[in-house]
């Protein structure tokens, strides 16, 4: 065995042994993003129809607080991936996502107050 495989060998024991000390268990972490992946799916395959079938039946405060809740959520998310990857993508989405959670918070006081009548909206949709 030559000195670069002896050095190499005693490299990756530390590494290993750094990693079965930082007392992190990689499967627990993988089981949690997958988790959250299928928290996503989940969300937006719940939260999209009950959108679109609540903007259709006029119901417009239940529309107004399903898309606010999906917009705060790819808002989140966009945030974080945003400053890990600094891609210009994520910051659109970002501030798209941040700005539609706001007017969608907005509209759905307006609504629920009665500042602002649900005929007024459906007019705009003709």
């Amino acid at each position: 065995m030559s000195y670069i495989e002896k050095d190499h060998d005693r490299y990756k024991e530390k590494i290993l042994e750094r990693s079965r000390n930082a007392k992190k268990d990689e499967g627990e972490e993988y089981a949690q993003l997958k988790g959250r992946k299928l928290g996503e799916y989940t969300l937006f395959a719940v939260l999209i129809p009950i959108a679109v079938f609540t903007l259709f039946t006029r119901e417009l405060v239940a529309f107004f607080a399903s898309a606010t809740a999906m917009c705060a959520f790819a808002f989140g998310q966009g945030l974080v991936e945003y400053r890990f990857t600094k891609r210009k993508c994520h910051l659109i989405l970002t501030i798209v996502a941040g700005a539609s959670a706001i007017v969608g918070i907005a509209s759905l006081l307006a609504v629920s107050l009665g500042w602002w009548e649900i005929s007024h909206f459906f007019g705009l949709l003709r």
